[in-house]
């Protein structure tokens, strides 16, 4: 696994924080499908990485934040291809390639199934080593926010602990 640096979860710290407190930032996500909400949040990651390029000096911040960034569908191809594992390749919602190559997962359900599912996406991302990190997030549509909250459970801690530790996966909750 790749190792963490301080600048790094800054960065992916930055990044969700950016993306949860944006006013675009959908809410109440139970009206549109989880491809409209992805639709909804390409700009946004785009966005933190036109705002960390420019402070970074670069000329043209817009286009390193575009060369910097793919989504699944998105016309041309990511650079390398990807991982076979079981069948199939491995293909992120989103991808950052610069300054760090990370996957992006977005999920939303009210079922906790689906944050198992999107776990187990976000492992093979890292074990099969085409993504040093991964930063899933996970949108929680009951009411009660259910997900959200066991997320602070003992056990639930101790396993997101885990999968940052070992396998370099960063979930977060809203």
């Amino acid at each position: 696994m790749k190792k963490k640096t301080t600048s790094l979860k800054d960065f992916i710290e930055k990044l969700h924080n950016f993306i949860v407190k944006h006013p675009q930032f959908r809410k109440d996500t139970s009206l549109k499908s989880e491809g409209q909400i992805q639709t909804e949040i390409r700009p946004l990651i785009i966005q933190y990485l036109e705002n960390y390029f420019k402070e970074r000096g670069y000329k043209d911040y817009t286009a390193k934040a575009n060369q910097s960034f793919y989504w699944e569908g998105q016309e041309g191809r990511f650079g390398r291809e990807h991982a076979s594992t079981f069948g199939s390749r491995n293909y992120p919602d989103f991808i950052i390639t610069e300054p760090y190559l990370i996957a992006i997962e977005y999920k939303k359900n009210t079922s906790g199934s689906l944050v198992k599912h999107g776990i187990g996406q976000s492992i093979i991302h890292t074990m099969c080593g085409d993504f040093d990190f991964v930063y899933f997030l996970f949108h929680d549509e009951n009411n009660d926010e259910r997900i959200k909250e066991a997320s602070e459970n003992e056990l639930e801690k101790e396993i997101l602990g885990k999968l940052w530790q070992k396998f370099n996966v960063y979930i977060k909750f809203v």
